[in-house]
């Protein structure tokens, strides 16, 4: 399943290119996923609790479910530098709270100064 997802991914990419907001590659990453017949939840809500008081929530980008193989969290940026720690540790966060075991962290490279990838930045977390 992580392989579908890196082709949707890159595909999106390839089609789309730099330049865009963050909403426009979920939204296509959404339709890449639902044209792999791939069944997902987008925007869940995870409320965050401090005590048994809920102190906040979380938004992961899109949780796919891979029936009997549990599921994977999606996190999904565009920004023009390259995937820091602080992305890995949300996604990590909201893993945690849904008891999910693996995730994706996609990154769409935004252009800037220098060279631009031609890929998106992928980062299997586990």
């Amino acid at each position: 399943m992580i392989d579908k997802i890196q082709k949707i991914a890159k595909d999106v990419f390839n089609e789309l290119g730099s330049g865009h907001a963050e909403a426009v590659y979920q939204k296509a990453m959404e339709v890449g996923l639902r044209l792999e017949k791939i069944p997902y939840e987008n925007q869940r809500i995870v409320p965050i609790y401090y005590k048994r008081y809920n102190v906040g929530q979380g938004i992961p980008d899109i949780i796919v479910n891979e029936g009997n193989n549990g599921k994977i969290v999606i996190e999904l940026k565009a920004v023009g530098s390259k995937l820091s720690n602080k992305e890995e540790v949300q996604l990590r966060k909201y893993m945690e709270v849904l008891g999910i075991k693996k995730g994706i962290l996609i990154n769409f490279p935004q252009p800037d100064s220098k060279k631009t990838p031609n890929e998106p930045e992928i980062k299997i977390v586990k």
